[in-house]
């Protein structure tokens, strides 16, 4: 518990100023800012699976870890990375032409020169993380969140537009290479040398396959919304997208590097991390279902309030999106310990097969327009859940019911808190503003007051783990 003690502080910390950094820089750019940056994180975001194809997880699996097996694989990810360097510096301009948009390829070009120092941060990384030394990734996680968000903002503030978000992914990339090759000790020199690595490769690519159809499915939607929208509107869109999956995008990653190496160990010495699996989504459900389910609600306010009135048009695209991030989320949970229990092959096929769907839904859903995406993006989310919920679930040996009774619980309480926001707005619909934030707390007074009443004992175990992670028995 530990290891989530750490990782929840700094996590928090960080994001919390991490998200109040994002809406001030929101505010200073606009859509067509945001409509390259979303474009061009498209390509970066799927060619940067391509730049560990896997091994960094391989790294924190295999059993007996040597020296040369380390630098054989640095070796690997140094001939991919160069690779992909040269790959996405050549096919910047098409993708311009593509999208007849000439300021996409100039952020390529000099995205591209971050994948020459990924070799030397995701192998440490790695190491760290099969170590279980949460604690100082907490740390460096959190410090990099801070100084980019900074430098983005004060870039943004100074009239930079996209180049802001650009510089700020560059400053991160290129901070976690110095912390982390502080950090911990290893053969820094690469070999290149392939013997010996069958198990480590093997089991790397089916990760790598998993994650690129991963990426695919979570990508698809600004493909072609680039294609048929124009750059204002998919900027519009990934606003929308970018705060409804926030919490979710910034905090799960973290979660499964924590996860995956601790189901591993978990099985290795108990023989099931079942029980471990069903804590974390009960916990999570509690948490992530009022919080989404009342942001949608009340979206349409916060967005006028903190955004402005220029952004006021993305509510509808943000409700519909936002809806379905919990379910999301929790299928995102689901995936370390398949990993773990060897079910990388389950994995990539629960992605490819969502993809498939998504890209079935997508392009009828077109002619509503950007709130056809975003609902198709919501299906999606639903997909994946289901698929791992019921495919995981026999991999894990996981009754079906027995992982429902997880988020029922919540779930319910959580519509039943929607209910009481919409009926009561119903009778003042004329409160606006900043008085209309009056929406959040009682939410919060019926999400609670509802759960304790109708499902006290899980509210006695929440109080109960509080109390150990914050040391007080």
């Amino acid at each position: 518990m530990s290891a989530f003690r750490w990782v929840a502080a700094l996590r928090f910390l960080g994001q919390v100023f991490s998200w109040l950094s994002t809406i001030f820089v929101i505010r200073f750019l606009a859509p067509e800012d945001y409509g390259v940056m979303s474009l061009a994180e498209v390509f970066r975001t799927f060619l940067v699976l391509f730049s560990t194809v896997g091994l960094s997880q391989g790294l924190m699996k295999v059993e007996n870890l040597t020296g040369p097996m380390i630098q054989k694989t640095l070796g690997l990810l140094v001939a991919i990375n160069v690779s992909l360097f040269l790959l996405q510096f050549t096919l910047a301009p098409y993708a311009a032409a593509f999208y007849n948009n000439e300021d996409l390829g100039n952020v390529l070009r000099v995205l591209s020169f971050t994948y020459l120092i990924i070799p030397w941060t995701s192998v440490p990384s790695s190491l760290v993380a099969r170590h279980l030394e949460h604690k100082k990734t907490s740390k460096i996680t959190f410090f990099s969140d801070i100084f980019a968000s900074v430098l983005t903002l004060t870039l943004a503030f100074l009239g930079y537009g996209y180049w802001a978000l650009v510089f700020g992914i560059v400053f991160q990339a290129f901070f976690n290479l110095f912390w982390f090759n502080r950090l911990i000790e290893y053969p820094k020199m690469p070999m290149f040398d392939a013997r010996g690595m069958s198990e480590l490769f093997r089991f790397g690519l089916l990760v790598a396959a998993s994650e690129v159809i991963f990426v695919a499915y979570n990508r698809v939607d600004v493909v072609v919304a680039g294609k048929f929208f124009d750059i204002a509107q998919v900027g519009l869109y990934g606003v929308a997208i970018q705060l409804a999956t926030m919490l979710m995008i910034k905090s799960v990653p973290l979660f499964n590097v924590v996860a995956f190496p601790a189901f591993a160990r978990i099985n290795e010495t108990e023989g099931n991390s079942n029980e471990y699996l069903l804590t974390t989504m009960r916990f999570a459900s509690m948490l992530i279902f009022p919080v989404f389910f009342g942001v949608a609600v009340v979206g349409e306010d916060l967005i006028g309030i903190v955004l402005g009135s220029n952004w006021v048009q993305i509510s509808t695209l943000f409700a519909i999106l936002v809806v379905s991030v919990p379910f999301r989320i929790l299928a995102y949970l689901i995936a370390p310990a398949m990993l773990a229990a060897d079910g990388a092959r389950v994995n990539m096929m629960n992605a490819f097969i969502t993809l498939v769907f998504l890209t079935a839904v997508l392009f009828p859903l077109l002619d509503v327009g950007l709130n056809g995406v975003a609902l198709a993006w919501s299906l999606a989310s639903m997909c994946i859940f289901a698929l791992n919920m019921v495919r995981g679930g026999r991999l894990l040996a996981l009754p079906f019911l027995r992982a429902c009774a997880t988020f029922m619980p919540p779930l319910f309480v959580a519509l039943l808190m929607c209910a009481g926001i919409v009926l009561v707005d119903l009778q003042f619909p004329h409160i606006e503003g900043w008085l209309a934030l009056y929406k959040i707390p009682l939410g919060a007074l019926i999400y609670v007051a509802g759960y304790w009443l109708l499902f006290r004992e899980r509210c006695n175990e929440l109080i109960h783990v509080c109390k150990r992670l914050a040391g007080r028995s």
